[in-house]
């Protein structure tokens, strides 16, 4: 099931975007062993011993943020060929389309990234 949820780094990257909805599951820094070495961990609930990092959305909940906060249409689809590409439709309506995934799980990340870079670069312009 981990697998539904978006990884640390992109998670991270939208927090600092301002997610901040509620989540099934969030990243927590834990201790393990003697020496106490750090490791983060994908978690229902926070602990009292772990540090809650921030939440880790869904796929599908990313993806509705983007669009609903920021009107950046994201999705995933079959390219031409055998590959599989993402989709981002502007808020003037124009699509940027880049194909060449060998999973659709590959092309969805690459299109997270890729949300995050433009929202980050409309930030700074502006």
């Amino acid at each position: 099931m981990s697998k539904e949820f978006v990884s640390y780094d992109i998670a991270l990257a939208m927090k600092e975007l301002g997610f901040d909805k509620k989540c099934f599951k969030s990243y927590q820094i834990g201790k393990y062993g003697l020496g106490g070495q750090e490791y983060i961990q994908l978690m229902d609930v926070a602990y009292d011993d772990f540090i809650d990092l921030c939440h880790a959305p869904l796929y599908q909940q990313a993806f509705r943020w983007f669009r609903e906060k920021y009107s950046w249409n994201g999705w995933v689809d079959q390219g031409f060929t055998e590959s599989f590409r993402y989709n981002i439709c502007e808020s003037n309506g124009s699509i940027i389309g880049v194909e060449g995934f060998s999973t659709y799980e590959e092309a969805e990340l690459a299109c997270l990234r890729k949300l995050i870079e433009i929202v980050n670069q409309n930030k700074d312009d502006g």
